[in-house]
């Protein structure tokens, strides 16, 4: 008989088969299926964590493909949902993982509802907005998260147990918008991003597996220069957060509301704007007045003067093909009527 998928997992000291049984018994929220989220995703699930809850606002891109390593360019030439395409791929590593795709923009709602169930929050998104909100529901509920941010050749990664420091003690509000540089105008290094992933899997493993660290430590490091430091997150009774325990990001108070580029694509995003659509409804007012009209059971994808549209099940609208809101806009509403 051939030795079991985990047998080498298991064999480590910091694991054992204990541990792998927790493993197998976690549910793990991967909030950001991108560079970062899909190296963790894919290191979890060959972990064997039991359930992974796949969460994405975005679809794959040819230019996604230098350094998100789940997808293919089929997947970009389909503009598959990336919470779709990565559950698809990672069925294939593991059948016996429970995969759970959303493709949604996780506002407080949807991140209190959709992620309940979620032992383990971990971080794989480009925006300070969702991991301040990240953090609000880990303190709130009493769950640990970790944080991962990569950009350029450098990278961080911090694991925050429950009772220890958060993410505002280090940082009580995030940057201002443009005071830090994207991937879109620093440039990405494919590797510095999957180590920085790596990296932030490991540490959630490690939580999960119940050896979590007495404090936080924030780790940053510079894959071109392999240069590493760390530095200690001390707990802030002054805290905004965990320590007056407010949570203005997971009660409405803050976070995004407007149309917005996407960070690192030639896309822009307008926000929910009322109910859930009825895409089979909006499939039939589009059809035979735009191009490329495809249906599937969590999207309406069209094509307009150049331009790609995304209608979601949660009511988002993704335009590929411009940065600009106004243009995006109106092709929205010569198109659908909204």
């Amino acid at each position: 008989m051939s030795e079991s998928r985990h047998a080498r997992q298991v064999a480590l000291p910091v694991i054992g088969a204990e541990g792998q049984r927790r493993l197998s018994r976690a549910t793990v929220a991967v909030v950001g299926l991108g560079a970062l989220g899909s190296v963790e995703a894919e290191w979890l699930v060959r972990a064997g964590v039991g359930r992974l809850l796949l969460v994405d606002r975005d679809v794959v891109e040819t230019t996604n493909l230098q350094r998100q390593v789940l997808y293919t360019e089929d997947d970009a030439a389909r503009g598959r949902p990336k919470a779709e395409a990565a559950a698809a791929r990672l069925r294939a590593v593991d059948s016996a993982v429970d995969l759970v795709p959303l493709a949604l923009d996780l506002g407080p709602e949807a991140a209190e509802e959709r992620l309940a169930e979620a032992d383990l929050l971990l971080d794989g998104t480009d925006n300070f907005e969702t991991r301040y909100l990240l953090n609000d529901l880990a303190v709130a509920t009493r769950r640990p998260w970790v944080y991962a941010g990569a950009v350029g050749i450098h990278g961080a990664v911090a694991a925050f147990p429950v009772g220890t420091g958060c993410l505002r003690c280090l940082w009580p509000e995030p940057p201002p918008p443009g005071a830090t540089p994207t991937c879109r105008d620093a440039g990405v290094l494919g590797p510095a991003v999957g180590a920085v992933a790596s990296l932030a899997a490991a540490q959630a493993v490690r939580l999960l597996v119940g050896d979590a660290p007495e404090a936080p430590r924030l780790l940053h490091l510079d894959a071109w220069s392999l240069e590493v430091h760390a530095v200690a997150v001390p707990r802030d009774p002054e805290c905004p957060a965990c320590g007056a325990r407010r949570f203005p990001w997971l009660d409405g108070e803050r976070g995004r509301a407007e149309a917005e580029p996407v960070c690192g694509s030639e896309a822009v995003q307008l926000p929910a704007d009322g109910a859930r659509p009825d895409l089979v409804a909006g499939a039939r007012r589009l059809a035979g007045r735009v191009e490329g009209l495809e249906t599937t059971a969590g999207l309406v994808r069209w094509r307009h003067r150049g331009l790609e549209l995304y209608l979601f099940a949660d009511g988002r609208v993704l335009v590929r093909g411009t940065r600009d809101v106004g243009r995006a806009r109106s092709a929205l509403a010569r198109t659908l009527g909204c």
